[in-house]
């Protein structure tokens, strides 16, 4: 009986649970208002990450709501518009080496946008360069030296500045010291100017008994591109085998199949164990119009000699030559404050530049414009005026800067007259002193200005003497 009992007990009590799970289950149309109202709540609360999440669920319950259908477009339209302005924010602080912050923006804009695949390669590109380096060169920097600079010595190219800082885990990439000792990491396949017995490893190994491709550089030549050469040809003509083209791609960091343009300046390095014609004897062979031969040792023995010794100097230019690049980049973003900046400190060294005063003269003006159209017209002028000391021919300067004054004063007398005829004298006033600061004949401005502060005068003192009765 009590087994009976038990059973049956059993029996009731899994009847109940499952009766309660089916009074408790919600219809689609609810979980949909549920998932609907939760949505709203973090749209108004500005979530709006959170709030697609919970619109998704509801077209996951109901695939025709139109509420949500119209809100998932519109809000994932703000949230990719939202990641893009946090990667051009987080590219100007990578493009200048400061990587603490450049991080947290390109977070940010996967954080709005988890398929921004710029913001991806830009978490990612370096670190896949690196992660796999064994070999390094230890460098003590000196005065003047920058990342930027050890990136043009070793790599021939300072925009490479990213690989050294990340594998050296700078935050910043411009807080370093003379005395600090660098690791300027040996990239398989990514030539590198160095002599090879300077290259390190943690264990302590030899490079020759290293597995993995190092292409040294002893040094390397600029050559102006000609009509009719393409990199097949200057590989022929340098190296005596078309087929090494792809040695002066990756030292110019050019992409596979890029076509070279007449007047390009290509970087053509000496690497070692690769035999290399001198600029010379290239120019001999590409004037008889032959195909120079490979030089043989029984021809002109070597010679010894130093690998840091270069038959044409490498010119590094310190930080100034990633100043202008950076902001003629800048400039060609429309980043026209930054790129003044950035053009600025190129002038404190070397104040004739003649390329940084031709883009300094075009920001100025560029951002004259910006303000005129944000109607800050005295700041347009002022640009105008910056762009005149720049560039002396700026015949539109003159024009833009008259112009600006002349909005000016039409758009602030006009206010003045309105604050006057709405009571409001001390508005009035002041928008008519900013135009008589100008130009003090402009139109009535004296007369209405004179006008204006005598009736505000006895305004005021009116309101003083009822204001000394009320004390009585």
């Amino acid at each position: 009986m009590k087994n009976k009992a038990g059973i049956i007990g059993i029996v009731l009590l899994l009847a109940l649970a499952v009766g309660c799970a089916g009074i408790g289950k919600k219809s689609s149309a609810q979980l949909a208002e549920e998932y609907t109202a939760k949505a709203q709540n973090y749209e108004a609360q500005g979530s709006l990450v959170e709030a697609l999440e919970q619109y998704k669920l509801v077209l996951t319950v109901d695939s025709e709501n139109q509420l949500a259908k119209e809100k998932s477009t519109a809000i994932e339209q703000e949230l990719h518009k939202k990641a893009e302005e946090h990667y051009q924010i987080g590219l100007k602080f990578y493009n200048r080496g400061q990587y603490r912050e450049a991080r947290k923006e390109f977070l940010t804009a996967l954080r709005y946008n988890p398929e921004h695949p710029e913001a991806k390669d830009k978490l990612t590109a370096a670190k896949k360069d690196i992660e796999q380096v064994t070999r390094y060169i230890v460098h003590t920097l000196q005065t003047d030296e920058t990342i930027s600079t050890l990136a043009e010595k070793y790599y021939g190219d300072y925009r490479k500045f990213h690989l050294i800082a990340e594998y050296n885990e700078l935050e910043d990439a411009t807080k370093v010291t003379v005395g600090q000792e660098i690791k300027i990491p040996v990239i398989e396949g990514m030539p590198i100017i160095a002599d090879r017995a300077a290259i390190q490893t943690d264990t302590g190994e030899s490079p020759e008994s290293m597995p993995g491709e190092i292409i040294t550089v002893k040094r390397y030549i600029t050559h102006t591109v000609q009509p009719e050469e393409t990199l097949s040809k200057l590989a022929q003509m340098y190296y005596g085998d078309l087929k090494k083209y792809d040695v002066i791609v990756m030292f110019n960091n050019l992409e596979d199949g890029a076509p070279v343009r007449v007047g390009q300046e290509l970087k053509i390095p000496e690497v070692e164990g690769l035999p290399f014609l001198a600029e010379g004897q290239a120019e001999e062979a590409k004037a008889a119009g032959i195909p120079p031969k490979r030089p043989m040792a029984a021809e002109e023995p070597e010679k010894p000699k130093k690998e840091t010794v270069v038959k044409k100097p490498i010119t590094i230019e310190d930080p100034i030559v990633n100043y202008r690049e950076l902001g003629i980049e800048l400039y060609k973003n429309k980043e026209y404050g930054d790129a003044i900046a950035e053009f600025n400190k190129v002038l404190n060294v070397r104040p004739n530049d003649s390329l940084t005063r031709e883009y300094l003269a075009k920001s100025h003006f560029q951002q004259g414009l910006v303000f005129f159209g944000k109607e800050d017209y005295l700041g347009a002028r002022d640009e105008f005026e910056a762009s005149l000391k720049y560039d002396k021919k700026c015949g539109k300067c003159d024009e833009n800067i008259r112009k600006s004054e002349d909005t000016f004063k039409e758009v602030h007398y006009n206010k003045g007259l309105a604050y006057f005829g709405e009571q409001r004298l001390t508005d009035a006033i002041k928008e008519w002193e900013s135009v008589y600061e100008l130009d003090p004949n402009y139109k009535d401005v004296n007369k209405n200005l004179t006008k204006a502060k005598n009736l505000n005068e006895r305004l005021e003192s009116i309101k003083r003497s009822k204001a000394k009765e009320n004390k009585q």
